[in-house]
């Protein structure tokens, strides 16, 4: 199973919000997301947290790519 990152922003009157989701390669489902008005290490961590409990907690066999290092 692949699963796939990205961080985007998305205009909210005059201001922005990031929004990280985690979306299966495969069913182009989104499995886990999160918004928050800055972009940190915690709103990726959020989303794939939220990922991982949509799977029921086990990750095994799962590989995580994103564009970024």
């Amino acid at each position: 199973m692949h699963w796939c990152g990205d961080i985007t922003h998305v205009p909210v009157g005059e201001d922005r919000m990031y929004l990280a989701k985690v979306i299966d390669i495969h069913s182009r489902r989104v499995v886990g997301y999160s918004m928050a008005e800055r972009m940190r290490a915690d709103l990726v961590i959020d989303a794939l947290e939220a990922a991982v409990a949509t799977r029921g907690g086990s990750v095994e066999g799962v590989i995580f790519r994103s564009d970024r290092v």
